[in-house]
């Protein structure tokens, strides 16, 4: 009787077993990818953990550069120096890898020895077996491609090249963050410089010139030996200096002033406020109160919206105190601050020629976050600035 024949279980299981390793791996993939602040370090932990896993000896990851259409090599793991050098920059459609970015589809090779596609001379001339190259994406947009070599032919199974798809669409969304980010950072950048230079033309430019036709009069005063009036002159000269100096100092403290991670948005608010008041003298109430966790973006926003009015205060208000109020409810977020200074008519704003920088300067910053500045005075009564956003906008 001829044996009954047992079926074979090996390769089920091998393969159910190299799924929850996939798994695993996946999951530890994500946090390395979410939690490394650095991009190339995080795709660095990523290409170790793909090695060990599929068993490829060799991995690179190229990020697409759209001004020059070609791949820059951002990291590698086995590669000689040699090879690196020469796939540092890849054009897109060129070789094995080039054509994943050009086409947005995989790529592979079980058998490099055999395959007529390959059209550079670095990769003829490596001892690789064979190759499994993927497109990074992130919303059907190619921002890159992950190879991955073996020094064997036939190295790689269909399991392997589905989890480098998946694997790959993780870093594409991870490379999307970090150029959003960088991008953000650049603007932030450009718009701080954008408000340093109009502070500088707003204060201290005009400051200068007049200082210049003063000197003038100054002079000629002298040249008419008229003491008293040149004296006068001299004291309006030495008033306009100390007040260009107050704005240098000033604008040098705000924008020196950064928020530490083991700090909240009222320390720094406080820190602020302490410095104000011994710098000008005059009094800043920060009544304490429950403020939601805000994110960096807002923080940094907010904040430079209350330093332009504290600004504003002291170079107008001629006030002897100042409140900064925060308050919240479940849709919106308010910070007031108010002062008790000469005020002036609020309702001629609209009409004037040349409105305030500094207030111009707040309603943009409060755009920037989609929210509103108000601003309420009268001759005589102080004046209140309001600045509201939504929470939602505020935890973005």
């Amino acid at each position: 009787m001829k044996a009954r024949k047992i079926p074979r279980r090996f390769d089920a299981a091998e393969i159910l077993h190299q799924r929850n390793s996939q798994f695993s791996t996946l999951n530890r993939l994500s946090a390395i990818i979410s939690q490394t602040g650095s991009l190339d370090k995080a795709v660095g932990g990523t290409l170790d953990q793909l090695l060990e896993l599929t068993g490829a000896d060799i991995g690179s990851v190229h990020i697409l550069e759209p001004k020059t259409d070609h791949l820059k090599l951002i990291a590698s793991r086995g590669i000689s120096r040699e090879f690196i050098y020469a796939e540092d920059c890849i054009p897109v459609g060129d070789c094995l890898c080039g054509r994943v970015a050009q086409t947005g589809e995989l790529v592979s090779s079980p058998d490099l020895s055999t395959e007529v596609r390959l059209t550079r001379a670095a990769c003829r001339d490596e001892p690789f077996g064979s190759v499994v190259s993927i497109p990074l994406k992130s919303r059907d947009r190619v921002l890159g491609i992950m190879t991955v070599y073996a020094k064997r032919p036939h190295a790689f199974m269909k399991t392997d090249q589905e989890f480098l798809v998946l694997v790959g669409r993780q870093i594409g969304v991870a490379i999307e963050n970090a150029q959003l980010y960088a991008r953000t950072r650049e603007l932030a950048v450009a718009e701080e410089r954008n408000m340093i230079a109009r502070e500088i033309h707003d204060g201290i430019a005009q400051n200068l010139a007049y200082l210049n036709l003063e000197a003038k009069k100054l002079e000629d005063l002298l040249n008419k030996s008229a003491p008293t009036q040149a004296l006068s002159e001299l004291n309006q000269i030495r008033r306009v200096i100390q007040d260009t100096y107050e704005d240098v100092r000033e604008l040098l403290v705000n924008f020196r002033t950064k928020f530490k991670e083991d700090q909240d948005f009222l320390t720094v608010l406080s820190d602020y406020a302490q410095d104000f008041s011994r710098r000008t003298g005059i009094r800043v109430q920060l009544p304490r109160s429950d403020v939601p966790a805000l994110s960096p973006t807002v923080q940094v926003q907010l904040f430079r919206v209350i330093q332009e009015a504290l600004s504003n205060v002291r170079k107008h208000a001629s006030a002897e105190e100042i409140t900064i109020s925060l308050s919240s409810t479940p849709t919106h977020l308010e910070v007031k601050i108010q002062d008790d200074g000469r005020g002036f008519d609020s309702r001629s704003l609209p009409n004037q020629k040349h409105p305030r920088m500094g207030l111009e300067i707040m309603k943009e910053r409060m755009a920037h976050l989609q929210g509103e500045l108000r601003l309420e005075s009268q001759p005589g009564a102080g004046t209140t600035l309001r600045a509201t956003l939504s929470l939602e906008m505020a935890k973005r």
